[in-house]
């Protein structure tokens, strides 16, 4: 984990995209849900020079397709091993809310979290 943001409530996750891609970074895939799907963060992960693996959504009347369903499944086998670290948060690190007043204090301690994850991972 190189970057996290922490962001009031009302804020969604997807909006935060941009904050969160490291041009240092040694890969050059995005991996994410299909609520990051769409056209704007497809231009902005190609002005990034990044990779699209985000999941194709369908919509009503639009299903998706086989070959999209089959890309989906195939990006789902590579993010379950990257979610199941972020499982850890809500199983064994005491959840994922925070009882915290203020984005600072937040902030800070969800730094120390992930400290204490990584730390507990290597």
């Amino acid at each position: 984990m190189r970057r996290f943001v922490v962001t009031p409530a009302n804020i969604h996750d997807s909006q935060m995209l941009p904050m969160l891609l490291d041009p240092e970074n040694q890969d050059d895939y995005v991996w994410a849900d299909s609520a990051y799907s769409g056209e704007r963060f497809k231009d902005l992960l190609s002005l990034a020079g990044f990779e699209n693996r985000i999941h194709e959504k369908g919509t009503r009347n639009h299903p998706l397709s086989a070959a999209a369903t089959e890309r989906n499944s195939i990006r789902s086998q590579t993010r379950a091993r990257v979610e199941h670290v972020f499982g850890c948060f809500a199983t064994s690190m005491g959840g994922k809310f925070t009882r915290k007043i203020g984005l600072k204090k937040n902030k800070a301690w969800w730094s120390l979290k992930i400290l204490h994850l990584i730390s507990c991972a290597t």
